[in-house]
């Protein structure tokens, strides 16, 4: 299993290294949201046998599985931080480019609705 930090370095250096402007911290805090978010509906593998649960963090292992599951939700949250940061710079000249925030959010919204469906599971048990 890789860790969250290893997949957003993967996002960053390889998958989007030329169109994304925003620095590894802010990434990796959007990466550990999204994984949050999805920890809230689904048990990590690397947390199954934990006791206490541990804090979810950039160390934190995700198998591939999971980060299907969550790599959306953090596409979304680094397209909505790019915005906001867009947004911010008008007032100083130049124009911004993409979504807004505002159509990101929507699509967010939408995600997380339905990410509670997309992460269930229940193990069958027969009698």
């Amino acid at each position: 299993m890789k860790s969250i930090s290893d997949r957003v370095d993967h996002y960053l250096l390889q998958e989007r290294m030329i169109s994304n402007m925003l620095d590894t911290p802010i990434a990796l805090a959007q990466a550990v949201a999204a994984t949050v978010f999805y920890a809230g509906y689904a048990e990590l593998k690397a947390h199954v046998d934990a006791s206490p649960v541990p804090k979810i963090t950039a160390d934190t292992e995700l198998n591939d599985s999971e980060w299907a599951l969550i790599r959306p939700l953090f596409v979304l949250y680094m397209e909505r931080e790019t915005a906001l940061h867009l947004e911010s710079t008008v007032g100083l000249g130049p124009s911004t480019f993409g979504r807004s925030s505002s159509e990101i959010g929507q699509e967010i919204t939408q995600y997380e609705m339905d990410l509670p469906k997309k992460a269930f599971l229940q193990h069958v048990v027969t009698v």
